[in-house]
């Protein structure tokens, strides 16, 4: 009976589809070549921050913890890291009150991800204009070597466009 309800919330979950919301121009506009500066603290006590990923270029996954599409995510940007680790930091901020730390500790554990993962309180991150405004989650940002954004990314994303993105941003 259990695995006839898991394996039907795996064919839901494959069958449905994600809405990839446009990215507003202006936003995009208004955050790309910025160099982006932040702190977070992460569930094992580190730091995550502008600081600690200089110097390489840095994906970043604005996520949920119940949200399939950014589970998929997450571990889209973990494969993509196993392939250009040492050339590229990752990370994971998860947009969740502090009081779900123990959440985002449990997503990265069952995701078995391999960067640091985050907690930000979406509405204190709108308020400090970190990240411009974040529309949706999953919400993705690469960022060049001296931390300017270069591309934004709503919803889903492909591993060529993230790689595509990994190019553009190791060529500047």
């Amino acid at each position: 009976m259990r695995r006839r309800a898991l394996l039907l919330g795996v064919v839901l979950a494959a069958c449905q589809r994600v809405a990839e919301p446009a990215a507003s121009s202006e936003d995009a506009a208004a955050t790309q070549g910025r160099v982006q500066r932040f702190a977070f603290g992460t569930t094992d006590g580190e730091e995550l921050s502008s600081e600690t990923t200089r110097g390489r270029v840095t994906v970043l996954v604005l996520v949920t913890t119940f949200d399939l599409a950014s589970q998929v995510a997450a571990k889209r940007v973990d494969q993509m890291l196993h392939v250009h680790r040492p050339r590229i930091n990752a990370g994971a901020v998860v947009l969740e009150a502090a009081k779900y730390a123990p959440l985002a500790d449990v997503f990265r554990s069952a995701l078995e991800l391999s960067y640091p993962v985050a907690l930000a309180d979406l509405a204190a991150l709108q308020e400090s204009s970190t990240f411009g405004e974040v529309q949706s989650v999953p919400t993705l940002l690469v960022l060049d070597r001296d931390g300017r954004e270069i591309a934004r990314k709503l919803g889903n994303f492909s591993v060529a466009e993230l790689e595509a993105w990994l190019a553009q941003a190791e060529r500047r």
